[in-house]
């Protein structure tokens, strides 16, 4: 054993390697992967170990009645958290909270402003006042890398949990006024039916009344037409009625002449009694006896004359009459045809003679007592006619006034009358319009009706567990579950074996030389030469492949036979991961140690966060920890890729061998100006 130590020679010092130097090596690369688990391994269970400040300057709002404090709800909800992945939270106040943050006291402090619980409530009240709340997250400035991370986590999470509350009552309420909603729609359907009926009965009615102003409108034409008659017979009305009351006027006037010449006949009719006014009756007696005489005069006339007629027809004595007066006989025969005409009347004259006279006068005479009579009658008539024919005159007058009236009357009787039509005329259009303007209405109504119907068939109803499932359901819809908590455990071994296994390598050679010493001067082939060198590393590097695996598997939850296959690529990963170190060293010398100390900072960048750069994504997938990396995730979580990353590593492993002898074969030559100043 310690001639191989021996045999082995230091990266910088000509001294050997002792055993204590290679169980250091071996060593490395446990206590990076060790000291990762320890650090990272299920940070959330440690949080209770950090302390935090809680500054609640809420104040409470009412609603509905009560008192709703959410700033002492939300701090609740934080200092009560579980206090293996919560942080110690301390209630304190604001200059605190300050002084706490400036000594590193407190991690983080969350300030809860005034207006936290109205803002968190304000989407119950007018949209327009609605707002998000907020909480004011500070860091310390002494607070390590990932605790503003950590501190948002923790507080968002404690923030989500109340605003799942409020939004569930929300939704609750939401949900409770689909129920309202659906019974008012019913009743609305049930009054859109009901609507839909009147609204056909509408219909109906105002056909009924287009139908009936149509009829209107065609009356009112005619009593336009007759009101226009009326008006011009009204006319012709008040010139009679004005003529009537002239007329009238006159009747009253002629009437009381009849009246006064009536009582004068009648007063004479009377008389007085004397022998000068014997009276109408006195002087028919007297009449009757003059009558009497007459009629003896008469028939004495008659025979003196018919005596002296037949004298003068004799012609003897006619003769005698001719003798003593030629003309005698003449003048007696003349004279006695005019006592014949006086006695028996003329009938080609009309005269009546006396003996008709005297008839005549006894005639008379007997009438007149009834003419008397019938004059008295007369009297009194005359007298109401003439009151008659004053009071027809009077209302004659009244009715020509009254027809003046009535003329302006029917003259405004036509002009409404004719506007009387039009209107109506307008309103049969209009009626007309209104019905097909119902018609169209019943039909809509009954559109709506059903639509409505549909809405409340379509309007789902929920019961009280109903609404809080589907509440809490909507609330939170999407849930993490376990894969949500924090962990830098089981989906990282493989990175943590690759990042401890490159930094075991890196320290192999920081150790041990990657190109002996004596390879200028050796016999040996450069191939050997670096086979030489690479052993020690190689079988370094495989041990702590091995221990690495050990090391990472409570962190995997494999059977036996994947726990070998994911040890074994770790120790191929050592292996290779030796030859890379050696053959880096070997071509840049320290520089290659940098170069190694970039590939170690790739693989962290890339491994810790999805966000890093694309290019170093770029830029892994030409390293040697890539097909180590992606070989250990394969076996880690059952994929099928674990043969790539083998063949991967073994490809790598060739070329760093050759590299490193290139190395070596390049090294073992040299010029003869580098060996003149050595041989001088």
């Amino acid at each position: 054993m310690s001639t191989i130590l021996n045999r082995l020679e230091r990266a910088r010092s000509g001294k050997g390697i002792t055993v204590v130097s290679i169980i250091g090596l071996i060593l490395v690369p446990l206590v990076i992967a060790g000291g990762l688990v320890w650090a990272l391994w299920n940070p959330a269970e440690r949080l209770g170990q950090v302390t935090a400040a809680i500054v609640n300057d809420d104040k409470p709002v009412t609603v509905d009645g009560q008192t709703v404090p959410l700033g002492r709800q939300l701090s609740a909800g934080l200092v009560d958290g579980d206090q293996k992945t919560n942080y110690t939270w301390v209630i304190t106040d604001a200059s605190d909270a300050k002084a706490g943050l400036a000594d590193g006291s407190y991690t983080a402090v969350v300030t809860i402003p005034e207006n936290f619980s109205k803002a968190a409530t304000s989407f119950s009240g007018d949209a327009a006042d609605a707002e998000r709340a907020r909480l004011d997250v500070t860091t310390s400035d002494r607070s390590k890398l990932v605790d503003d991370a950590i501190s948002q986590t923790i507080t968002q999470t404690a923030a989500s949990l109340l605003g799942r509350q409020l939004t569930t009552t929300y939704l609750e309420n939401v949900y409770v006024g689909f129920n309202t909603l659906h019974d008012q729609l019913g009743e609305a359907a049930d009054g859109a039916k009901q609507l839909s009926t009147g609204g056909l009965s509408l219909a109906q009615g105002a056909q009924q009344l287009a139908n009936g102003t149509t009829q209107l409108a065609t009356g009112a034409t005619q009593l336009s037409s007759g009101a226009t008659q009326l008006s011009d017979g009204v006319d012709a009305l008040a010139d009679g009625a004005t003529q009537l009351s002239s007329g009238a006027s006159q009747l009253s006037g002629g009437a009381s002449q009849l009246a006064n010449g009536a009582a004068t006949l009648y007063a004479g009719t009377q008389g007085d009694g004397s022998a000068d006014n014997p009276g109408l009756v006195g002087g028919a007696n007297g009449l009757a006896e003059a009558a009497t005489g007459t009629s003896r005069v008469a028939d004495a006339t008659k025979a003196a004359a018919t005596s002296v007629a037949a004298r003068c027809l004799d012609p003897v004595k006619a003769a005698a009459l001719t003798a003593i007066d030629p003309t005698l006989c003449k003048d007696i025969l003349t004279t006695v045809g005019t006592a014949t005409a006086l006695t028996d009347g003329d009938v080609s004259t009309g005269y009546p003679g006396t003996t008709s006279l005297a008839t005549t006068t006894k005639r008379f005479s007997s009438s007149m007592p009834a003419l008397v009579d019938g004059i008295a009658k007369i009297n009194t008539a005359a007298a109401q006619i003439a009151a008659g024919a004053a009071g027809l005159a009077d209302g004659a007058s009244k009715a020509a006034s009254g027809t003046t009236q009535l003329q302006t009357g029917a003259s405004a009787l036509a002009d409404g009358a004719a506007q009387s039509a039009t209107g109506t005329t307008q309103l049969a259009d209009a009626s007309n319009q209104l019905a097909s303007g119902a018609g169209t209405l019943s039909g809509g109504i009954t559109s709506l009706a059903s639509g409505l119907q549909s809405a409340v068939d379509s309007l789902p109803t929920y019961t009280s567990s109903d609404r809080q499932t589907l509440a809490g359901v909507v609330a939170d819809p999407v849930s993490a579950g376990d894969s949500a908590t924090v962990s830098f455990g089981t989906n990282s071994a493989p990175f943590y074996a690759v990042l401890a296994l490159w930094l075991g390598a890196l320290a192999s050679f920081l150790v041990l030389r990657p190109v002996p010493v004596r390879a200028f001067g050796s016999t040996r082939s450069s191939l050997r030469l670096a086979l030489g060198a690479f052993v020690p590393a190689g079988a370094i590097g495989m041990l702590q492949g091995l221990l690495v695996a050990v090391i990472t598997a409570p962190l995997l939850d494999l059977d036996a036979g994947g726990w070998l296959g994911f040890a074994g690529v770790a120790v191929l990963a050592g292996l290779v991961f030796a030859a890379a170190n050696q053959a880096l060293n070997a071509l840049f010398g320290g520089a290659g140690r940098f170069i190694s100390m970039i590939v170690a900072l790739v693989g962290l960048a890339t491994g810790i966060i999805a966000t890093a750069p694309q290019v170093l994504d770029q830029i892994l997938a030409f390293l040697p920890i890539a097909p180590a990396l992606g070989g250990l995730q394969a076996i880690a979580i059952g994929d099928a890729g674990a043969a790539a990353g083998v063949v991967g590593l073994v490809l790598w492993l060739l070329g760093s061998l050759a590299a490193t002898t290139f190395a070596i074969a390049r090294a073992r030559t040299t010029s003869v100006k580098a060996l003149v100043p050595a041989v001088a």
